[in-house]
């Protein structure tokens, strides 16, 4: 049986039960969790700061590779490996040196707005040593933080185009800004093989879910949530169903509940 039919099964075999529960679910889960495991990271962005062994090397991948996570799952790959053979064996020092990108762009983005958007991390990093101490430096809750970390992203680079809007997404009530907590996943979760646990600002806890259309597809499944629009407060919802699951790290199971549809679109080179 083919491995991405293992979340149908297992959910299935949770949701047939006559009175599913949390607890059972969470059960089901752990199975799923051990099932995609870091054996399947060849089917995710994450593969790309996962090369790397140092904090600034991961954290600069981590953030160029979630941003960029859009689209087919092939082409996000492509355009990735690109990138990162632009930036060479370290993307810190890749990424400071402002060399011009002149290898084209990527969807929505122009090879104008992509070689902006590298010129405004290196300035960042230049002004703050770090993301992570840029982030640091807006006050108030992590929700609030993170507009502030996208906004200054979007001063900095001068959004003017569609391309630099669409890259650099404000987190908002309507806007569930997968990329931009796609990103905070990576770097906050505690290091398992998958995630990277580079900051110390937020603790996993303070995380809400990467909302995509496949965990849209299996929160409704599941019954995590009743709401049909896929916004911000979707994905908080959810969040909070797998907080009653695990508390301290409701976003551990992310990676393995989005794998059935990602490794399906991966082997056939579909849509994300």
């Amino acid at each position: 049986m083919p491995i991405w039919n293992n979340l149908d099964l297992i959910l299935s075999t949770y949701l047939s039960r006559n009175s599913p529960d949390l607890k059972n679910l969470q059960i089901h889960l752990e199975k799923l969790r051990k099932e995609y495991s870091k054996k399947l990271l060849f089917s995710d962005p994450l593969k790309f700061p996962r090369r790397y062994k140092t904090f600034e090397d991961r954290e600069i991948s981590a953030l160029i590779s979630a941003l960029f996570a859009y689209g087919r799952v092939l082409s996000i790959e492509n355009f990735l490996d690109r990138i990162h053979r632009f930036l060479g064996d370290s993307p810190y020092k890749g990424i400071l040196e402002n060399k011009n990108w002149k290898d084209g762009g990527y969807r929505f983005q122009s090879e104008k707005d992509v070689d902006r958007f590298f010129k405004a991390i290196s300035t960042i990093v230049k002004d703050y040593g770090n993301l992570e101490n840029l982030f640091a430096s807006f006050k108030g809750s992590p929700e609030e933080k993170l507009l502030s970390f996208a906004l200054y992203f979007r001063k900095t680079v001068k959004v003017d185009t569609f391309g630099l809007d669409h890259l650099l997404s404000i987190p908002s009530k309507k806007s569930p800004a997968k990329r931009w907590r796609l990103f905070l996943r990576w770097v906050v979760r505690k290091d398992d093989g998958l995630d990277l646990g580079l900051w110390k600002i937020l603790n996993p806890s303070d995380l809400i879910i990467p909302l995509d259309t496949h965990i849209a597809k299996t929160a409704l499944a599941l019954g995590l949530t009743k709401r049909k629009t896929r916004d911000f407060q979707f994905a908080l919802e959810v969040t909070e169903k797998l907080k009653a699951i695990c508390k301290d790290d409701p976003l551990k199971y992310d990676f393995a509940l989005v794998r059935e549809g990602i490794l399906k679109n991966y082997l056939k080179g579909g849509f994300k």
